[in-house]
Parts: structure tokens; sequence; C-alpha cells
């Protein structure tokens, strides 16, 4: 049996499954051995209440079947930000526990491996310690989100860099991010959406009202000061966000909050509304959520329009209506369902282990040191 150790931040049970843990499944039933690794929580994490941690898995190494393995534990520090570059630069030899207290751990299923799936954020420290134990491994990083845009600590930025020279293979959906790295070893591998789970009618969860639900399935770099533009510009319109969210201030009686739902849920507020919102933070680099965001993608399958930053808006993917648009409302309230034929995380999970074909990355690159 083939087996692959995914290094990740997400944990293998979440009530919103990211891409790595549908490459995780699609991999096992492929006939390969996964050992999923979540890493990037310490002690810190706790102390400092972080959100993720509502319910995370029991710590240590877990044989969860046959064909799947998971590891999780708390590190002594994890790569967190100050918020203070100095403070940063004081504290980046206390990170090297970091990948001290990772190895122990990851010696056995590293020695083991054929590839080493390493996903963007606190992993990518761990580059180094996956070159050092798996030497005939072949080491793929997989760039799934703009580390500049997630307010990561400049030493972490620092270490995507040499871990970018290190691996075998650097994969990413969008041609955005692909421009940062080495084009001689990075692929365009699209993102995904999950066939078999979209195949069944989805429950409406909606009231049967006069007016448009859209819906906001996420909140990851959430612009809450758009929503509430929106919201207000559109009184006919119910704005319906799901995911967690620690908003204090008054919102308009149309913006409904929900916080996070199950998979199952989440698809069926996708399925039933009217227009489907990425409201992400209009800052520079946040174009590669165009082709990285699974909210998007989820969109696009079912027809909906797409209402966002003038940012997001790409030639490619012509669903998505920016802000500027005099016309943003109407194009959105008359344009009807047009869902789009996407490739399944299958495909995703083949392309990165098997190294098929892919498509190139854009024709002109620029190097990681010159981003």
């Amino acid at each position: 049996m083939k087996r692959v150790v995914i290094l990740t931040g997400h944990f293998p049970e979440q009530k919103r499954k990211p891409s790595m843990l549908w490459v995780a499944q699609h991999l096992q039933d492929m006939g390969w051995h996964v050992t999923l690794a979540t890493v990037g929580y310490s002690w810190l994490s706790r102390l400092t209440g972080d959100k993720r941690l509502a319910e995370p898995p029991q710590t240590g190494t877990r044989f969860r079947s046959e064909t799947l393995t998971t590891i999780f534990g708390f590190s002594p520090i994890h790569p967190v930000s100050t918020r203070v570059a100095l403070l940063d630069a004081l504290s980046r030899p206390l990170h090297q526990l970091f990948p001290a207290y990772w190895g122990p751990l990851l010696q056995e299923p590293l020695a083991r491996a054929e590839v080493v799936l390493i996903e963007s954020g606190a992993p990518v420290m761990l580059a180094p310690l996956a070159r050092r134990l798996a030497p005939r491994a072949r080491l793929v990083y997989r760039v799934n989100d703009d580390m500049r845009l997630m307010k990561a600590p400049r030493f972490l930025m620092r270490a995507e860099i040499r871990a970018a020279e290190m691996v075998d293979r650097i994969s990413t959906a969008s041609p955005h991010l692909a421009q940062r790295f080495d084009p001689a070893k990075t692929t365009l591998d699209p993102m995904g959406i999950a066939r078999d789970a979209l195949a069944p009618p989805q429950a409406n969860p909606y009231a049967r009202n006069a007016g448009y639900d859209a819906v906001c399935a996420g909140t990851t770099l959430l612009d809450l000061g758009a929503l509430i533009r929106i919201a207000s510009a559109a009184p006919q319109w119910r704005l319906h966000v799901l995911g967690p969210h620690g908003f204090a201030c008054e919102t308009p009686a149309n913006l409904l909050l929900h916080g996070e739902k199950s998979y199952a849920e989440t698809l069926g507020y996708i399925a039933h509304a009217d227009i489907g919102l990425a409201p992400y933070r209009d800052l520079p680099g946040v174009e590669y959520q165009t082709h990285n965001s699974n909210r998007i993608a989820l969109y696009r399958h079912f027809g909906l329009p797409i209402l966002g930053p003038d940012r997001l808006c790409h030639p490619s993917v012509p669903s998505i209506i920016g802000y500027s648009d005099p016309k943003w409302r109407f194009r959105c309230e008359t344009r009807g369902p047009r869902p789009e034929l996407l490739r399944d995380w299958s495909d995703l999970a083949r392309r990165l282990v098997q190294n098929g074909e892919t498509e190139p990355p854009l024709d002109v690159s620029i190097p990681p040191e010159s981003a």
C-alpha cells in the first residue's frame, strides 16, 4: 500500500471540509494509506481561545482505519504573529521548538511515505523536517492561501520561500499565486467539488418569503462593512452568513448570522439561494480567491450569480459581479441559475500524488524572493 503524509492545519472532523480533507478521503478510496497530521496549534492556542479548538481531536497518534492515521498535538509554541515586527523577530528562535516537537511524532510516517503534501500556513515550517526524514519521498507544497493576507509573521513567509526551494513540486489553483514561485516546478491544479455529496437533493432552509436569499458560505477574510452596505442597498435581500464570527456592532435586520453549519446544511443554503456572496476584504492579493475559494466553487456549481469586490472579477469566471458595477443589484436578481461543470476533488487528489498532466502556470513568472 502506498503511503502519503498530509501536513495541514485542519482537523479530520470539521463541519465544513476544506480541500485537503477531501484529498485525504479520495486518496484512501484510491488505495493509499493517509497519515493526516494536524499541526499549527500549541498551548498558547488554548490560552488565547482559538475558536478552531472548540472541539479538538484527541492528542497523539490515532489509527482510525487500515487507510487512515491521524496525528494531533499541542506543541510548546506555534508560528504566530505578535503584530509587532520586533517582537516577531525576537521570538523567532523560540519557534524552532515547533519542528522539534513534531520531529518524533512524524519520524515513522515520514520515513515510510512515498509522497508528502505540505499545505500553506504553519506546515511550511516542517518542510526541512520532511525533507530530512523522508529523503526519498516526493514533497509537494500545496498553496491554498496567500500568507501575506493571513497576517503571518515574516519568519513564516521566509520559511515558505525556503520550503518552495526544497520541495519537488509546487501546486496551486490560482494563476495569481503561481506567479510567485519557480515556473519550472509550479503547476496549476484546480480546486474541486464533492460531486457525490452534491448529487442528492438538498433540504431548503429558507422560508417562503418574497425577495431574494443571498448566502455567504464562510467568514474567512470577511469584509463586514461590505455586507452591511449590501444589506442596506438591497433591503429585499436576506443575507445569510454561515461561519464563526465575532461581530460586536449592530447589523441591519436583513443581515442574518447563522454561525457554523455542517457541510450538508451549508449545501442546502447554497443550493436554494438566489445569490452567492463573496465579500472578501478588498486587499491587494485577494485575487487568488477567485480560483481558490471553496465557496465560490460551490456557487459556480449551483449556478449562482456571485457578488464580490472587483479584484475577484476574472474572464474565466464570468459569474462574478463586482461591487463597482452600477447594475450589480439588477444583474444579481435577473441573471438566473447557470450551473457550471467543475472537477471532482478526486481529480485534485490524483494530480497531487501521481504528478499527471497538469495545466502549466502563466508564461511569465517571478521568483518568490521578488514577490
